[in-house]
Parts: C-alpha cells; structure tokens; sequence
C-alpha cells in the first residue's frame, strides 16, 4: 500500500498515481455556490426546503473544506520555497471562504426568513466570489507549475 501513495506530477500528493487535491477542490466551491443558488430561491419562493437545502450544502462544504484544507496543508508544506506564491493566495482565499460559510452557517441556523435575508445572503456571495477566486488562483499555479505560459 505504501508504494501506491506517491506523487502525481510536481508536487502533487497521489493515491495510486492520481493526485487527490485536485479531485477533492470542486467540493467546497460547488457547495458553497450551491448555497448562494438556494438561498435565492428561498428569496423567491419563501419555500422552507431551500433554507433546508442551504443548511445542508453549508455542512457539506464545510466538511468538505476543511479535508481539501487539510490535503492543501500538505502541499504548502510539500511545495518548494520559491514557488508557493499563488499556492498561498488560494490557501487565503479558500480559508476566508471557509471562514465566512462557518459564520454563514450560524446564520442559517435562525429560523425563517432572518436566516436568509439580508445576512445569509450577503455572506454566501462572498463565499462564492472568495471560494471562485480562489480556484482561479489554483489554476495559476498549476499552470506556472506545469510551466504554461498563457
């Protein structure tokens, strides 16, 4: 079993030569954009099953977060000194976006319409803009790693 975990290209962690991070980062973002989409549907409908929805794309974001953040740990850790420019301004924005559903979630658990409007939503936008940032800045460093210029 151990000669399956390695590395898939330059400092990747992999399981049986398929890196893992890059699997695992879409979870925290589509759920937290998830979030934004219920939200706005409960705005639109007042519907209780949305704000169950959000409530639950809230947990599963935020667990999915904290394990990509912890395989995120590792490859900062793994990376070389030089080269963690971008690496480290997603690891900033994914933990803001993290951090901000965290509180988001206890907005959430209110009851009714307070756990939406104005708050809940306000911070599932910025969620969604941190946690898409911060995808964007992990495509530029796997593209600066992989040594593509455009």
């Amino acid at each position: 079993m151990a000669s399956t975990i390695g590395r898939s290209g330059p400092g990747l962690l992999a399981v049986a030569g398929h890196a893992v991070y890059p699997a695992l980062l879409p979870i925290p973002i589509v759920c937290f954009v998830g979030v934004l989409i219920t939200d706005l549907a409960y705005i639109g409908s007042a519907d209780m099953m949305w704000l169950d929805f959000s409530t639950w794309l809230l947990l599963a974001g935020l667990i999915g977060g904290g394990i990509v953040g912890v395989f995120l740990i590792a490859e900062l850790v793994r990376a070389r000194r030089g080269r963690t420019g971008a690496l480290s301004a997603h690891f900033v924005l994914l933990l803001s976006a993290w951090i901000v559903e965290v509180f988001n979630s206890f907005v959430h658990a209110r009851d009714g319409w307070t756990a939406v409007v104005p708050t809940g939503l306000t911070l599932s936008l910025v969620a969604v803009v941190l946690s898409l940032l911060a995808g964007w800045f992990w495509q530029s460093a796997q593209h600066r790693r992989n040594g593509a210029t455009s």
